[in-house]
């Protein structure tokens, strides 16, 4: 007599399988979003680090002064598929080139600074107080709880990286890029790391 055998797999097997499979999923994919989130954050910190530490390169450079202005941008303002920059900046050399360099925003990310500053011909910042910005999700409330921060110490332009503590101040409809009016951004908030 000739055995007969049965390859492959049966209906509750499939389901079980299938069932496993969806239950990892749902617990993975919120984790893999939050990441995703913190890493844009933490990637547009470091270009905006970046690009001022340029800016004074460049100022030291040509020996001129740099107005740097952030661009004020509404919730949820900026277009899909467009390049918009956070910052504009203009030098008395009238070589704005600099300009093509400023990291992009969108609108996952929001980004608040203290005040608007100017960097002097030896690439010193000149402001009576340090500049201060904060970078975060949109998502926020929801999400990822990280709020970056950056500090431009006045006068000599050091540049340093921290998580802002303070956060009763952030809304659900956060500006892309604006300018704090209510001066909740101060130094001491931000703390290295």
């Amino acid at each position: 007599m000739k055995k007969i055998y049965n390859e492959g797999f049966t209906l509750v097997e499939i389901i079980i399988a299938v069932g496993m499979i969806s239950t990892f999923s749902s617990l993975m994919v919120p984790s893999f979003l939050n990441w995703v989130r913190i890493e844009k954050v933490n990637a547009y910190t470091r270009e905006l680090r970046e690009y001022f530490r340029v800016v004074r390169l460049d100022a030291r450079r040509w020996g001129s002064s740099c107005i740097i202005n952030i661009n004020l941008i509404d919730h949820n303002a900026v277009p899909r598929e467009q390049k918009y920059q956070g910052f504009t900046v203009s030098c008395d050399n009238d070589s704005n080139s600099i300009n093509s360099l400023a990291p992009s925003v969108n609108n996952s990310i929001f980004q608040v600074i203290n005040k608007n500053f100017k960097i002097t011909p030896n690439g010193r910042i000149s402001s009576d107080e340090s500049i201060v910005i904060v970078i975060g999700s949109q998502y926020f409330l929801s999400g990822a709880k990280l709020l970056n921060c950056l500090i431009i110490k006045t006068p000599t332009g050091h540049i340093t990286k921290g998580k802002f503590v303070q956060s009763d101040w952030i809304t659900n409809t956060m500006k892309v890029s604006e300018v704090d009016q209510n001066n909740n951004l101060k130094p001491d908030k931000c703390i290295s790391s």
